[in-house]
């Protein structure tokens, strides 16, 4: 699962989350098209974004903390500045 939780002011502005297998490509998919093309001996990151959008209306603002998390692998903390 992975799951997007914006904080704004120490209150939740948004939260939302969504099944790792609703992404269009599978991880196997997306590891062969990085490859395809060049070599990364050292290993590579892929981002992938979270599939999560918050409404038209949302707009991040400065000291917001935006906290994305994935099962098994781990959490990403952001505070905008």
């Amino acid at each position: 699962m992975i799951r997007l939780e914006i904080t704004r002011d120490n209150k939740k502005e948004f939260e939302d989350s969504i099944a790792i297998d609703q992404m269009k490509r599978s991880v196997t998919e997306l590891v062969g098209y990085v490859f395809r093309e060049c070599s990364f001996p050292a290993g590579c990151l892929i981002m992938t974004g979270t599939g999560i959008v918050p409404g038209h209306g949302f707009t991040l603002r400065s000291g917001d903390e935006i906290k994305i998390s994935i099962d098994n692998i781990g959490m990403l903390v952001n505070l905008v500045s």
